[in-house]
C-alpha cells in the first residue's frame, strides 16, 4: 500500500549505556547578596540566631540580615576576618575573628572585643582565634596560637578555666581547627596536622583515627546521630570515623564524572541537618550530600538546566537554620540557602540528549516490561530502561522511511501486544513493536496530524483522535471506523484533544469545543453554559480520568478542573476558590493512596479522598508542564519530564512544607514629624518602649519574620492593644502606620496568621506610649476646666445683671411700643373702615352703573320693539290703503304715491331681527344658548317668541310684533308650552328662569 507522504523522516536511533547512570536530586536554591545589602561576596561563616536574624561573618565586617534591611558591623581593624561566628545558651553572640575574639553587645548594638583579666590569655586571644563552641556551659576557643581556651562568662565576667595546649603532639607548631561535643558529652579536637584529639574525664588523648596517617590539615568535624565523626581535610578528601567501634572510611574524588564520589578532596565545611544528613562543602566542587544507600554522594553545582542552581561551586560554610532551611556560605557567589525536603531524583538533560532550549514539556509513558519512554520536546522520543540505566534515542531521520516519523511527539499509548503508539504533530501516527524492535506501517498512517489522544476500547481497537477526527483501528494497524462532525453531527469538534475509556467501556472524548461520550445508546455531548455552575467550566478539554467513586474528572485548558457526578448527570467545578491554583490541567492520574494528581500549568496538584488540596510548583523541585503531563508507575513512582531532564519520585514522599510558624520581629520604626522624618532601627534586643512625642504626626512600624524561604507568602495579623481587642488580617503588608492617636498607652502585637488562637507563641510586641501635647496635659485640662468654670460664673453673674437691666428697659419698651401699636391699630382700624365703606361705595356705583346699562338697554329694546309695531301699524293701514284703492276702478296716483312712502317708512326687513338678537344678547347672555340646547327643534319663530315672553311683552304686542291676532298668539304659545314641555301650573318666567 502506498501512501503520500509530507517531507520524509526517517530514524536516527541512539543507544546511550549509562551503568551506573547519573541521579542527582533537585534542590532549588535562593541567593542573597549585593542586591540585599551584603556588599561582600565571600561569606566565611553564617548563623541563624534564636530570633531568627541571620549573621554572616565576611572580611568585610559583619552583616546582620533580619529579611528587609542589612546592617554591617565593622571590627576593631579593617583587616580582621571572621572565622566564626556563634550564639551560645544564653543568646549571647560571639565571632572568633583573625584579630581576637567578640562579643555582641545588645545595648550599644555593636560588637566588642572581649578580654580577661588575665594578660596572657589576652595574648593568645588577640591572635587568629579560629572557632568559638560552647562545652558544658563553657566557652571553648581555639587561636593559632596552638592553645585552646576555656571561658566562663558570668554576670558579664569572665576568666580563664584551662589553659591548655597541643604539647603532646610531635608538631608543635599546631594548632586546633576546630572543637565539637558529642551527645555523651566527649569533646573532639581536629588540628592543623591531620590528627584528632578527644577530651574525655578531664583528660586529653590520642584517637585511633591518627593510625590512618593522615597528613593534610584538617579543616572541620561535625559528628552524626549514628556516632560517625565526619572529618574534612585540606586535600585528601574526607573521612568516616565511627568513634566506638573505630571503623574508618576514605572518600575521595574520582575522575569518573558518574561515580558516587565526592566531587573534591578539599572538603571546607561540613554540616549534619536535624535529619541525620552529612552535607559537605567542597573547594570547587559544589555542595555534597551523603547517600547512606548507596556509601556515595550526590552533588550540587553550578549548571545550565536548574531553575536555580547553587551560585558558586566553593563553599565555605554549611548552616542548619530554622524552618529546615540550610544556609551555604560560598567564596564568590553570596549566601545560598534551600529547604531540606528534597526527594526528588534527576537525571540531566544531557544524559537524555534533551535541547534545552525547547521548553516543552514531555509527555511520559510507562511501558508494561517497565520502560520509561517519554517525548523530547520537539526532538524526537527517549526510552529509558531504570534496570540498566540504558536510554534510547529516537530522532526523525528524512532519509529513512522506516523511522520515527515527525520529531514533536504529542501522544503515547501501549496496547496489549506491547505495542508503542505514537502520535506525532506533523509526522501522523507511528507505531513501534517493541518486541520487533522496529517501526510498524499503520493504515493512512499520515493522514492524521495533531495526535493528542489515543485509547483502546473493550474490543481491542485503538481509538486515535487528531485535528481531523476520529480513526478506530484494529488489531492489525487497519482503519475500521471514521468518525467526526459529518458522520457524528452531535461531536463537538473535529480537534480531538484527549480520550479516555472509563469502567464501563464508554469512550470520552474531550474536543477544543467541548466534551462528547460514546456509549451504547449513541453520542452525547457536553459544553459550558455561561452562569450555569452545573455545565463544563471551560470547552478546550485537555485530560480525562476517573476517580475511586467512578465520577470523571476534566482538565480544561484556562479554566481548571470539572468533576462529572453520573448520578446527577452534572459538573463540579474545582479551581481556585477550592484550593487549586493551576487554571490549566494537562494531564491527570491516581495513586494508591487514591490522590488525583493534576499536571498543571504550575506544577502538580495533589487533590487528597478528603478533597484538600496540595499545590507543588519549581521551588520544591517540580516543574510546570508546558504542553506535557506526569505519569505514575506500578510502584508508585511519579515520572515528569522536560527541558531539566527526566524527574522522578515517590508519590508518598513528596509531603508540603509543614513549616512551624515563622518569628515575627520589628525591623525599624519610622517617626514624620514637624521637624522632618525619624527612622529608628531595632538591633538584637527587642524594642521596648516607643515614645510618640506631640509633634509626631505619624508614625510606621517596619516588621519581619524569619521565613526566609517564601516571604511573599507571610501572612501577618496584628491589634492595637488599647484602641481595639481584635486581630486584623494584613496579608503580606509588612508596615503599620498610624497616625491621630489619643494621648495614651498602647501595645502593638504582630503575629503571623497561623498563630491567633492565643497571644503565645511567635507574637512580637512593642509598647507605644502617645504623650500629650501642652493642651493635652492633665493639669492644663483642669486649669483650663477651672478657668473656664470660672469665667462662665463670672459671665453668669454679669448676665443675670444684665438680663435684668435689659428686662426693665424691655418692660418700658413695650409699653411705649404697646401705646403705639393701639395706635397704630386704631389707625389701621379706621383705614380699613374707611376702605370698605370706598370699597362699598364703588360697588353701588358699580350696580348702579349696570342697572343703568341695562336698563338702557332694556329701554332701547323695547323702543326697538316699540318702533317696530309702529311700523307694523304703518304697514297694516298701507295694507288697508291699498285694499280701498284695488276697488277704485282708476286708482288715484296721489294715494299710490301716499302708500309708497309709508312703505319706505315703514319697512321692516330680516336684518331688524338680527339688531334685536345683538341686543337681546347683550342681556341675556345665554338664553337663546340654552334654550336651544335644551330644545333644538324650535323654529325661529318659536325662538322670537320665547324672547319676547322672557321681555315680557303682553299677547297684543306679540300680535302686532307676528302680524297675527290674539287668538294666533294664544295657540302659538299653547304649543310652544307642549314643545317646552312646560306644565300648566307653571309659568313661561318660572321655566325660563329655572332654564337659565
Amino acid at each position: 500500500m502506498t501512501n503520500s507522504k509530507l517531507p520524509t523522516t526517517t530514524l536516527i536511533l541512539f543507544f546511550l549505556s549509562f551503568l551506573s547512570f547519573s541521579q542527582n536530586r533537585i534542590l532549588q536554591f535562593q541567593n542573597i547578596a549585593y542586591e540585599n545589602g551584603v556588599t561582600d561576596y565571600r561569606i566565611n561563616n553564617i548563623l541563624q540566631d534564636k530570633d531568627g536574624y541571620l549573621w554572616f561573618g565576611t572580611r568585610l565586617g559583619i552583616y546582620r540580615y533580619n529579611g528587609q534591611t542589612t546592617k554591617t558591623y565593622h571590627l576593631l581593624k579593617e583587616h580582621f576576618e571572621t572565622n566564626d561566628i556563634f550564639q551560645d545558651s544564653h543568646g549571647r553572640i560571639w565571632a572568633a575573628t583573625t584579630g581576637g575574639l567578640y562579643i555582641f553587645n545588645s545595648e550599644k548594638d555593636d560588637f566588642e572585643i572581649w578580654q580577661s583579666n588575665n594578660t596572657n590569655i589576652n595574648k593568645a586571644l588577640a591572635s587568629n582565634v579560629l572557632s568559638v563552641t560552647e562545652v558544658n556551659n563553657k566557652l571553648w576557643c581555639s587561636s593559632v596560637s596552638g592553645t585552646i581556651i576555656s571561658l566562663s562568662y558570668e554576670n558579664n565576667k569572665a576568666q580563664i578555666e584551662h589553659l591548655l595546649t597541643s604539647g603532646n603532639e610531635t608538631n608543635n607548631n599546631g594548632f586546633a581547627t576546630d572543637i565539637i561535643q558529642d551527645k555523651g558529652g566527649t569533646i573532639w579536637i581536629s588540628t592543623s596536622w591531620g590528627r584528632i584529639i578527644k577530651y574525655k574525664d578531664s583528660k586529653f588523648s590520642p584517637t585511633k583515627f591518627n593510625q590512618t596517617k593522615n597528613n593534610s590539615p584538617i579543616t572541620t568535624i561535625a559528628m552524626d546521630q549514628d556516632n560517625n565523626l565526619w572529618i574534612a581535610t585540606n586535600g585528601n578528601g574526607l573521612f568516616k570515623y565511627n568513634v566506638h567501634n573505630d571503623a574508618t572510611r576514605h572518600y575521595t574524588a574520582s575522575e569518573n564524572i558518574n561515580s558516587k564520589s565526592i566531587t573534591n578532596n578539599i572538603i571546607l565545611s561540613l554540616c549534619v541537618d536535624k535529619d541525620n544528613n552529612l552535607w559537605a562543602g567542597t573547594d570547587g566542587g559544589g555542595l555534597n550530600l551523603y547517600l547512606s544507600e548507596t556509601d556515595g554522594f550526590t552533588s550540587f553545582q553550578q549548571n545550565n538546566y536548574s531553575r536555580l542552581p547553587i551560585s558558586d561551586n566553593s563553599v565555605l560554610s554549611i548552616h542548619q537554620g530554622n524552618d529546615n532551611i540550610i544556609w551555604i556560605g560560598t567564596v564568590h557567589g553570596g549566601v545560598n540557602f534551600f529547604k531540606n525536603n528534597s526527594t526528588i531524583l534527576n537525571i540531566p538533560p544531557s544524559e537524555v540528549h534533551f535541547n534545552q532550549k525547547d521548553t516543552q514539556g514531555s509527555q511520559v509513558l510507562e511501558a508494561s516490561n517497565g520502560d520509561i519512554w517519554f517525548t523530547a520536546g520537539r526532538n524526537g522520543l527517549r526510552r529509558y530502561r531504570p534496570k540498566t540505566g540504558e536510554v534510547f534515542v529516537f530522532i526523525d531521520n528524512p532519509k529513512d522511511d522506516s523511522d520515527l516519523s515527525g520529531n514533536n511527539v504529542l501522544s503515547l499509548f501501549e496496547d496489549g501486544q506491547n505495542r508503542i503508539w505514537i502520535g506525532t504533530l506533523v509526522g501522523g501516527l507511528n507505531v513501534y513493536d517493541t518486541r520487533q524492535e522496529k517501526f510498524l506501517q499503520a493504515e493512512q498512517r499520515y493522514n492524521s496530524k495533531a495526535i493528542f489522544g489515543i485509547e483502546k476500547d473493550d474490543h481491542d481497537n485503538i481509538w486515535v483522535g487528531s485535528n481531523a477526527g476520529i480513526k478506530i483501528y484494529n488489531t492489525n494497524l487497519q482503519v475500521l471506523k471514521t468518525r467526526s462532525v459529518t458522520t457524528e453531527p452531535n461531536l463537538n469538534s473535529d480537534v480531538i484533544t484527549c480520550l479516555y475509556k472509563d469502567v464501563k467501556g464508554d469512550m470520552w472524548v474531550g474536543t477544543s469545543l467541548g466534551l462528547n461520550v460514546f456509549t451504547k445508546n449513541g453520542l452525547k455531548k457536553y459544553n459550558s453554559i455561561k452562569n450555569d455552575a452545573t455545565t463544563l467550566s471551560g470547552n478546550r478539554i485537555l485530560s480525562i480520568a476517573e476517580d475511586e467513586d467512578l465520577s470523571l474528572l476534566i482538565g480544561t485548558y484556562g479554566f481548571g478542573l470539572n468533576r462529572y457526578r453520573r448520578n446527577t448527570d452534572s459538573f463540579e467545578r474545582i479551581g481556585k476558590n477550592q484550593g487549586l491554583n493551576a487554571t490549566i490541567i494537562s494531564g491527570l492520574f491516581l495513586d494508591d493512596d487514591k490522590n488525583i494528581w493534576c499536571s498543571t500549568n504550575l506544577g502538580l496538584s495533589k487533590i487528597k479522598p478528603d478533597n484538600s488540596i496540595e499545590n507543588y510548583g519549581f521551588m520544591d523541585g517540580i516543574q510546570a508542564f508546558q504542553g506535557g503531563s506526569a505519569t505514575i508507575n506500578k510502584e508508585g513512582t511519579i515520572f515528569m519530564g522536560g527541558p531539566h531532564g527526566l524527574s522522578y519520585f515517590k508519590a508518598s514522599d513528596l509531603k508540603p512544607d509543614n513549616s512551624v510558624v515563622p518569628k515575627v520581629f520589628f525591623t525599624s520604626i519610622s517617626v514624620l514629624s514637624k521637624n522632618g522624618p525619624q527612622e529608628i532601627s531595632f538591633g538584637t534586643k527587642p524594642q521596648e518602649q516607643l515614645i510618640i512625642r506631640p509633634e509626631d504626626q505619624l508614625f510606621s512600624v517596619n516588621f519581619s519574620s524569619s521565613n526566609y524561604w517564601s516571604p511573599k507568602k507571610n501572612i501577618y495579623r496584628y491589634k492595637l492593644e488599647g484602641l481595639n481587642k481584635d486581630w486584623q488580617t494584613i496579608g503580606n503588608q509588612q508596615v503599620l502606620t498610624f497616625s491621630n492617636l489619643k494621648p495614651g498607652e498602647y501595645t502593638l502585637k504582630v503575629s503571623a496568621a497561623k498563630n491567633m488562637t492565643s497571644d503565645h507563641g511567635s507574637i512580637s510586641a512593642i509598647n507605644i506610649t502617645v504623650l500629650p501635647s501642652f493642651w493635652q496635659k492633665t493639669w492644663v485640662k483642669i486649669l483650663c476646666i477651672l478657668s473656664i468654670l470660672g469665667l462662665v460664673l463670672l459671665f453668669l453673674k454679669w448676665r443675670i445683671s444684665s438680663i435684668s437691666k435689659q428686662r426693665q428697659k424691655l418692660q418700658e419698651l413695650v409699653t411705649t411700643k404697646t401705646e403705639e401699636v393701639k395706635k397704630q391699630q386704631d389707625q389701621v382700624y379706621q383705614s380699613r373702615i374707611a376702605l370698605l365703606n370706598a370699597e362699598k361705595e364703588n360697588q353701588k356705583l358699580s350696580q348702579k352703573k349696570l342697572r343703568n346699562e341695562l336698563n338702557f338697554k332694556t329701554e332701547e329694546l323695547t323702543n326697538y320693539t316699540l318702533r317696530t309695531i309702529h311700523k307694523n301699524h304703518l304697514l297694516t293701514e298701507i295694507k288697508d290703503n291699498l285694499i280701498v284703492e284695488t276697488k277704485e276702478d282708476v286708482p288715484k296716483k296721489k294715494n299710490l304715491k301716499k302708500i309708497v312712502n309709508l312703505i319706505d317708512d315703514s319697512l321692516m326687513l330680516d336684518t331688524d331681527w338680527e339688531n334685536f338678537y345683538n341686543l337681546f344678547n347683550q342681556i341675556h347672555t345665554t338664553f337663546i344658548k340654552n334654550l336651544k340646547s335644551y330644545c333644538p327643534k324650535l323654529s325661529d319663530r318659536e325662538v322670537r317668541l320665547c324672547a319676547l315672553i322672557k321681555l315680557n311683552f303682553n299677547s297684543q304686542h306679540i300680535a302686532t310684533l307676528f302680524g297675527i291676532s290674539l287668538s294666533s298668539v294664544k295657540v302659538a304659545r299653547h304649543r310652544l308650552r307642549k314643545k317646552l314641555n312646560i306644565s300648566e301650573n307653571q309659568s313661561f318666567e318660572d321655566f325660563f328662569e329655572n332654564l337659565n
